[in-house]
């Protein structure tokens, strides 16, 4: 199946799709939840490969799948007024196991990882370098494209699982691989790609020129960023629209 298929989490568009013609938007939105922690945040902001590999597209136009997705969150997931549909596919497990696991790094790979080992019972402890978790999701996407209720509910229903979050705890600052390796039976590490592509030309490090992520991340953090008055921007993607 293509749309299927050329999904990250292969997501089972056509189903959920199906659901909604049907009626059932509530098996739509488990549908859509089921392999994915963030169907709330991706709703929103998905590039969407499923679209780009519909097969509706070779008749006239992809169907709006990511529309779709957004739809049904809005209805039933953690952000709605039925925020808690989502245990239905995504409950804590009955059996709680001994092994304990670090994760470094509370972005989008941390939390779906902290989320997938609470769902097995292990007992998971992550290590956010910030004072907030979702990672690239706050940092990188401004707040006009991504509100941040709606990353705030997906993130706080992962955590609602029983996750243990030490915030403002920086691997290599505030405590050593050793000492994490000392405390947990695994660590998963998820400390992110942070650093922007810059340009291979002459000049392409000189004062005034900024990586979009850099600049994003200072945006989103509140700082304040110079770019004096008149600006170039390289690249015609969201992030450069951004």
């Amino acid at each position: 199946i293509p749309c299927l298929a050329a999904c990250p989490v292969h997501t089972n568009a056509g189903v959920y799709v199906a659901a909604i013609a049907d009626g059932d938007d509530e098996l739509a939105y488990l549908t859509a939840r089921l392999p994915n922690p963030f169907a709330s945040v991706c709703g929103r902001v998905c590039a969407a490969p499923c679209e780009d590999a519909c097969r509706r597209g070779e008749i006239d136009r992809p169907i709006a799948i990511r529309a779709l997705k957004r739809f049904v969150a809005e209805k039933y997931g953690p952000e709605s007024d039925n925020g808690r549909v989502w245990e239905k596919v995504a409950a804590p497990s009955q059996v709680e196991r001994r092994q304990s696991i670090g994760i470094v790094g509370g972005g989008p790979a941390g939390m779906a990882c902290a989320h997938d080992l609470r769902r097995l019972g292990y007992r998971v402890t992550v290590y956010e370098a910030t004072e907030r978790l979702g990672g690239a999701m706050w940092l990188g996407i401004p707040e006009y494209r991504l509100d941040r209720d709606v990353l705030a509910a997906d993130v706080q229903a992962i955590v609602d699982l029983g996750v243990e979050v030490e915030y403002e705890t920086k691997l290599g600052t505030d405590v050593t691989f050793e000492e994490l390796r000392e405390q947990h039976d695994a660590l998963f590490l998820a400390i992110g790609a942070t650093l922007g592509r810059g340009l291979d030309i002459e000049g392409g490090d000189a004062d005034g020129v900024l990586r979009a992520i850099e600049f994003l991340i200072n945006m989103n953090r509140g700082f304040e960023v110079d770019v004096g008055e008149r600006v170039v921007v390289i690249g015609g993607g969201d992030v450069a629209m951004d």
